[in-house]
């Protein structure tokens, strides 16, 4: 493995968060150039895994790293359908940010030791209802390229979870952070799905007006992840 650490830069100021430039997809057929199956990497038997922690890709051609942001704290690996009772594809594997089992709520973070266009993944919050999900890319200095934020409702309902995919037509996306909010007494409470990665086109990727091209909020703060044996 390339990196020793998992980082994770957020926004600091308004001038750095106002470079904007990916565009937002929830059209998972867009993003299958290459595929990560959280069940082929973990044991999706609801095990926790500390932060971060290897992951390669289906093909095996892409690898990187994964875990909870800014916290560090372990995140857990379920399966649709037996461990977890949501709306993904059945089988599914899933990583929970474990907000309802005392960790701090945060949002799941992916670095790649390979350049990528693009970058998306299955996404439920853990109350079912109405959900807010929010993707933001980074470029290979891990500088915010833009965020994209969309909505769903989680149900228990297999086959009808949330797509939220993006990709920059300029700059390759070296890392990424996931996060969706939904009804729970403490957010962002949720699980991600499989992940998918896009070509060098994606369809109807032409550049969106500026007020398409959601902008993430300046949280401020700058997290290493240090990669910890498991215990």
């Amino acid at each position: 493995m390339s990196k020793m650490f998992l980082c994770v830069l957020l926004c600091i100021g308004a001038s750095v968060c106002a470079t904007a430039g990916i565009l937002g997809f929830t059209d998972a057929s867009q993003f299958t150039a290459d595929t990560v199956d959280w069940c082929a990497n973990f044991s999706c038997d609801g095990s926790q895994y500390a932060t971060p922690q290897p992951w390669t890709s289906t093909s095996t051609a892409n690898t990187g790293l994964v875990g909870l942001a800014d916290t560090g704290e372990g995140f857990y690996s379920l399966q649709q359908g037996t461990s977890w009772g949501g709306d993904f594809s059945n089988g599914m594997g899933v990583i929970y940010n474990g907000a309802a089992f005392d960790n701090t709520p945060t949002g799941i973070a992916l670095a790649f030791d390979q350049a990528q266009y693009g970058v998306g993944a299955w996404i439920q919050s853990n109350y079912y209802g109405a959900f807010t999900a929010t993707l933001t890319l980074f470029d290979a200095s891990y500088q915010p390229l833009g965020s994209f934020t969309t909505s769903g409702t989680a149900s228990d309902t297999p086959g009808t979870a949330l797509f939220i995919g993006g990709w920059d037509p300029l700059q390759e996306v070296y890392a990424a952070t996931f996060a969706a909010y939904g009804t729970g007494g403490s957010e962002p409470d949720f699980a991600l799905g499989s992940v998918g990665f896009a070509g060098s086109t994606v369809a109807g990727a032409i550049p969106e007006p500026a007020s398409l091209l959601l902008i993430g909020p300046a949280l401020g703060g700058l997290a290493l992840l240090r990669r910890r044996r498991r215990g």
